[in-house]
């Protein structure tokens, strides 16, 4: 009977191990591994992407650089909006940018390829934001010309009825002059 109830125990034991959350333990990952977790984050979905992010997460912990870290921030750049309590990529690669503590020479690297993406797009961003204003602007030009033009068509066509009808009246008066001579 005693037996039983420690194999029970043991039995819920094992179960409910099961159920806590890992700790991250290990090497830190190398550059292929980063650059392998890169494409496979680009691929991930929205609701994918949400789960491991908070996974992520819950194991960067510190100040330090790690390569959960750099996942985390990996992830946060793929998401149109960073989920979770919504961090920006630069200041979860903050700490692997820094001077002040040694990163890993794959980690430190990794780091600032993606930071030199983020201000990228950043200049990208700007770029397009300033070309979408300068067609903004175009555009509204062009109605602007499209309406003068419009307003001149209209008032070159009164300007030729005017015309003809000035060409009707020095017909006319020409008329009046030719019998007058005529008369005389």
């Amino acid at each position: 009977m005693r037996g039983r109830a420690w194999l029970g125990l043991m039995a819920v034991l094992i179960l409910f191990s099961g159920c806590s959350t890992l700790e991250r333990t290990g090497t830190e990952p190398s550059g292929q591994d980063l650059v392998a977790y890169y494409r496979y984050a680009a691929n991930l979905n929205p609701e994918s992407l949400a789960h491991e992010y908070a996974n992520f997460q819950d194991w960067v912990q510190g100040e330090s650089c790690s390569g959960d870290r750099v996942r985390l921030a990996i992830l946060a750049m793929q998401a149109e909006e960073p989920p979770g309590s919504g961090a920006e990529p630069e200041a979860i690669l903050g700490p692997c940018l820094g001077k002040t503590e040694p990163s890993p020479p794959a980690l430190r690297d990794m780091a600032f390829l993606l930071h030199d993406q983020l201000e990228s797009r950043a200049n990208l961003r700007t770029r397009y934001e300033s070309l979408t204003e300068r067609v903004n602007r175009l555009e509204a030009e062009l109605s602007q010309a499209k309406e003068r033009s419009q307003a001149l068509v209209r008032q070159k066509g009164e300007l030729e009825k005017r015309v003809e009808s000035l060409r009707s009246q020095l017909e006319a008066l020409k008329n009046i002059e030719r019998s007058l001579r005529q008369r005389n």
